[in-house]
Parts: structure tokens; C-alpha cells; sequence
């Protein structure tokens, strides 16, 4: 039997995060996968306002409502480790700086991000996990 979808493909799709109340879809760009905040349970202020992205470097993107900016990008898959490497944006931080990251699929299934500086072991954090969302 053949599949027309690769092992890097696994990573295709909508995750949720049960710390940060959100979904992030990944998808392929071009060779790439990317991935973007498509839902955020607290995405609006106090006046009803949507939260914007006031911590982006960028001080055009400060005006951008947080739910559609793109948070991982540049995801490669390596074959050999089974894990994508690429960009991930800590919008978040109180400097919206974007890290380094490996994602892996762990034995049950969730997505492990870990952002990091310069060597991995450097990491943020032990990483976000995320859990994949039946859209079915």
C-alpha cells in the first residue's frame, strides 16, 4: 500500500493547548510547515477589544489582533531524528522574540515545541505541549 503523505506531514493539522487556552494550525508551505493561532480563549480585553500584539518588534504587527498571527514557520523535518526544527514566535514574552525550536510527537500523540537560543539545551522551557483536535 502506498501513502501519499510523508512522515513529515504528521505534524499537519490543528493543536490545542490546554496551558495557553488556544489552537495553533500547522500546515505546509510550499516545502515548509507553518503554523498559526487560529483560537485563543481569551483573545479580548475587558472592553471586548480583540488582545493585540503589543510585543512584536515589528511596531507595524503591534496592531494585529493576536488570533492570526503566525507563531511557528521555516519547519523542516529531519528524517533521522523523527522531529521538525524551525521558528517560533513568543508572542507572549514581554519581547515577542522568536527562538529557535525542535517539535517532536511524543508516544501518545501531543506535539512538544521547545524553543530555545542558540543550543538546545539552552531551552525556554520543557516545552508547550499540545494536543491534536479532531476537526471531524
Amino acid at each position: 500500500m502506498l501513502f501519499s503523505q510523508s512522515k513529515a506531514d504528521d505534524i499537519v493539522g490543528t493543536w490545542y493547548s490546554p496551558v495557553k487556552e488556544g489552537n495553533v494550525q500547522i500546515f505546509k508551505n510550499g516545502k515548509n510547515y507553518s503554523g498559526k493561532l487560529t483560537y485563543l480563549k481569551h483573545s479580548t480585553d475587558h472592553e471586548g477589544e480583540p488582545l493585540l500584539d503589543v510585543n512584536n518588534p515589528d511596531k507595524e504587527k503591534r496592531k494585529m489582533p493576536l488570533v492570526g498571527i503566525l507563531l511557528l514557520k521555516d519547519i523542516t523535518f529531519d528524517d533521522k531524528k523523527n522531529n521538525w526544527k524551525g521558528k517560533l514566535y513568543d508572542y507572549d514574552g514581554n519581547k515577542g522574540n522568536t527562538y529557535d525550536s525542535y517539535l517532536t510527537i511524543t508516544k501518545n500523540g501531543s506535539l512538544n515545541i521547545k524553543g530555545f537560543w542558540g543550543f538546545s539545551f539552552f531551552g525556554l522551557n520543557p516545552g508547550l505541549t499540545l494536543d491534536k483536535v479532531d476537526m471531524e
